[in-house]
């Protein structure tokens, strides 16, 4: 039986990450990215990245084709990083290539002071 923390680590050897700073700069650069905030409803009206849009990790493969399609360049994010990893395989898996997790969530984004849009 594996551990969500093991969970994770093994996801990251497949998956790409993306730091605060990286996102901010395409952010600023507007970038054609889908930023996808997996956090749950109750976390998404507390605040959010600007841009991103809202697809709870438990619909993620349902909804993702409302919002990307394969070719895109996908960022999910959550509170800390780790629900975005799990995520950014799944899509991996479903055939979307350009998919990346957000290293440290919004949680390093509100530590850096960076906007959040509520």
């Amino acid at each position: 039986m594996k551990t969500f923390q093991e969970l994770v680590q093994e996801s990251l050897k497949t998956i790409s990450e993306i730091d605060i700073f990286q996102l901010k700069e395409k952010i600023d650069h507007n970038k054609d990215i889908k930023l996808i905030d997996i956090r749950e409803d109750r976390e998404w009206v507390s605040g959010r990245i600007p841009t991103s849009h809202h697809i709870s990790r438990g619909v993620l493969e349902k909804g993702i084709s409302e919002v990307a399609s394969s070719e895109d360049e996908i960022i999910l994010y959550c509170a800390s990083g780790f629900r975005s990893v799990l995520g950014s395989k799944s899509l991996k898996e479903m055939g979307y290539e350009n998919v990346f997790s957000l290293k440290g969530g919004i949680s390093d984004w509100i530590s850096s002071g960076f906007e959040i849009e509520e």
